[in-house]
């Protein structure tokens, strides 16, 4: 949660931004004319430990040069930093039994990641990305989801583990998006074959948690698989490319790898991963990341109560 100062400086730059390309935001009509695709409050990207306490703002361009843009917006000082194009991820371990982390997918995508289980009245579901078991809005309600994906050697009917619940679909009108999520119900022959317990991580707890800046987070996904990073922002907005369409996502969470010279926190396949802290609970549903490096993530909180669901794992000892 943003504090006053970081919530004046964050409602400046999107007056900002707003202002000077409204053609562009809050519009899917050719955003790549524009380069900056988002902005938040976060770190210093060069150094993490040069900034004021309430951060900075954080504006995102698909290359430098960019625009020039106010060296502040409010009280925060701003930083401008090249990401590319920020796109939704797609692209192995494999049955029996089925554990989160694992390559997944309805049978016209490639594939994404199993994140985790949820339940809700008793019934346990498979929570990924909409793009990843609704196929970008174009998957009915009721249609397998297979493990592993099709692109990982999985195929309908023989591979299928759960099938589609109704879902939230993304809008590509330029509205604003904050979570690309879809849940699956497991079959009753397959109850027993899925498991809550997150390869590499372990059970996840059950009560999740609000991300914060500077956060050490972990993540287990089908490409890159068990990765660490640092929440680097809390309050982001972006335009998301889904291949033929774009849509606007706010408020979302971006997490970098904790050590710049290795492999980035996640890649295309990655999608659906839960994003979890040290202790185990969960902060962010991966959804999209860019060639820079960066990763975006819906909060957890957001995909949880739209299905009014909780997540299956270990409880905490308050619980």
């Amino acid at each position: 949660m943003l504090n006053p100062i970081q919530s004046d400086a964050k409602n400046a730059a999107t007056a900002y931004f707003h202002r000077i390309t409204p053609s562009v935001v809050r519009s899917p009509a050719e955003p790549e004319k524009d380069n900056v695709v988002g902005w938040g409050i976060g770190t210093k990207s060069t150094d993490r430990t040069a900034r004021s306490d309430n951060g900075v703002v954080r504006v995102y361009v698909r290359e430098l040069p960019g625009p020039t843009i106010p060296e502040r917006f409010g009280d925060l000082p701003t930083d401008v930093i090249e990401v590319g194009q920020i796109v939704a991820y797609r692209s192995t371990a494999s049955r029996p039994p089925v554990l989160c982390g694992v390559s997944i997918g309805h049978p016209n995508v490639t594939a994404g990641t199993l994140g985790c289980l949820v339940e809700k009245d008793g019934n346990h579901y498979i929570l990924s990305n909409n793009h990843v078991l609704a196929d970008t809005n174009n998957a009915t309600p009721g249609d397998p989801v297979i493990q592993p994906g099709s692109v990982d050697g999985g195929n309908s009917p023989d591979d299928d583990i759960a099938t589609l619940e109704p879902y939230e679909e993304i809008d590509f009108s330029g509205a604003p998006n904050h979570i690309d999520a879809a849940i699956a119900l497991i079959g009753d022959s397959n109850q027993t074959l899925v498991k809550s317990e997150i390869i590499d991580i372990g059970e996840p707890m059950s009560d999740p948690d609000t991300a914060f800046i500077d956060q050490i987070v972990q993540k287990r996904g089908r490409t890159t698989k068990h990765t660490s990073g640092v929440v680097v922002d809390i309050s982001g907005d972006f335009w998301v490319d889904y291949g033929s369409e774009t849509a606007w996502f706010e408020d979302q969470i971006v997490v970098e790898s904790t050590d710049r010279s290795q492999p980035p926190f996640s890649e295309g396949g990655d999608s659906g991963s839960l994003i979890v802290d040290q202790m185990r609970k969960p902060i962010a549903l991966l959804f999209a990341g860019s060639e820079s490096g960066i990763t975006v993530a819906n909060p957890i909180d957001l995909v949880l109560n739209y299905y009014n669901v909780t997540i299956v794992g270990e409880q905490g000892a308050d619980a």
